[in-house]
């Protein structure tokens, strides 16, 4: 490498050029600076352009707008990796959120500051859930690191800026009481099935729709998850939100008997329907085959809370119910774990600490009443 700064003789400043080898195609290449006002400040940036050149670490400055290379390249990079739901959903809150607040800002002049003020807005300005302004941290942390790697920019600002802590709501569950009141209302609904499905599995909302008749072992007494509905509820996917949530669960007596009673039902509908019925193989469907919208399940569900009198929650508040109602029985959160379908046991004792201190008095006091009777 060639190292010396010159001279411009008319306007006084100084420049230089480094031969810094060959591009891929073989051809000379060459990085000039010029404009400095002395020797030495040309001197210093020649040196850290040098040395970024011997660590691998120099970017060609490049106008490289950080919307264009979210919505090209880097979606384009994920469209393959991820569940066609999840790139949907990577797609609308570029959309919707990160396009609208960088808009033309070139990706190598925003700073890690710049970063955790979008990550303020979000929290203060938007009113987004805790999950989707996790989403959008996800994106923006992943396209800086990936621009990085490929380097379109000198250094990753993303991975340095903080994301404020977004405020945790406070879980809503059923007592005892209440799911067994709900139940008992809901036995007579169209779709009592998925009702039961949820608060006797603790399945999410995705997977009891998704659910098909080839998936459940009446001799096992037990069925598989391993099909979803999209939250649009226009997509059956063949996959699970991970490789934790393909389970196996074990069924009651109860279910098992409502579920021969929910074959019987759809084997009339499918009769009925003759040529114009379109067999998904699905457990939960209208009376022609084809997938229920999420929509019409959640119509019913809080017509029943209102008609049972129990506390209003969220249908994925059933999920919290089943896994909280199990650990206050006292049963090992490893196998509530591997119900619900959590990736790792601390997910479970994290989201369902607060029943744990009673769960641990309980356990002390059998035991003492073992040893000590």
């Amino acid at each position: 490498m060639q190292m010396k700064v010159h001279k411009d003789e008319k306007t006084g400043r100084f420049w230089f050029v480094i031969s810094a080898g060959k591009d891929e195609k073989g051809n000379r290449r060459q990085i000039k600076r010029r404009g400095f006002k002395t020797e030495k400040e040309a001197m210093h940036e020649m040196r850290k352009i040098m040395q970024q050149l011997d660590d691998h670490t120099y970017v060609k400055s490049n106008n490289l707008k950080y919307v264009e290379f979210l919505e090209g390249e880097w979606l384009a990079s994920k469209e393959l990796k991820l569940r066609s739901v999840t790139f949907k959903t990577y797609k609308s809150n570029i959309k919707k959120h990160i396009a609208p607040y960088f808009k033309n800002q070139e990706m190598g002049k925003i700073a890690t500051v710049d970063i955790g003020k979008f990550y303020a807005f979000l929290l203060k300005e938007t009113g987004l859930s805790e999950r989707s302004i996790q989403d959008i941290q996800k994106i923006v942390k992943s396209s800086f690191k990936t621009a990085f790697k490929r380097k379109y920019i000198a250094y990753n600002t993303a991975a340095d800026a903080e994301a404020p802590k977004v405020p945790h709501k406070e879980m809503a569950v059923w007592n005892l009481d209440e799911a067994v009141r709900f139940l008992k209302l809901a036995e007579e609904d169209e779709l009592h099935i998925a009702f039961l499905l949820a608060l006797t599995t603790g399945m999410r909302q995705s997977e009891i729709l998704g659910l098909r008749w080839k998936d459940i072992d009446f001799d096992e007494g037990a069925l598989r998850v391993r099909q979803t509905l999209s939250h649009d509820g226009k997509e059956l996917v063949q996959a699970t939100k991970t490789k934790s949530s393909a389970r196996t669960i074990t069924l009651i007596e109860r279910t098992l008997d409502d579920l021969k009673k929910q074959h019987k039902k759809i084997m009339k509908q499918k009769l009925a329907a003759g040529s114009d019925y379109k067999d998904n193989d699905l457990v939960i469907c209208t009376k022609s085959g084809k997938p229920l919208n999420p929509r019409n399940l959640l119509r019913n569900f809080y017509r029943l809370i209102k008609k049972a009198d129990v506390s209003c929650i969220r249908f994925h508040d059933l999920r919290h119910t089943v896994a909280t109602l199990m650990l206050a029985q006292n049963i090992n959160p490893k196998v509530v774990k591997e119900i619900l379908g959590h990736s790792d046991i601390r997910v479970t004792l994290d989201t369902y600490s607060h029943v744990l201190p009673s769960v641990h008095k309980q356990t002390a006091k059998q035991y003492g009443e073992m040893l000590f009777r």
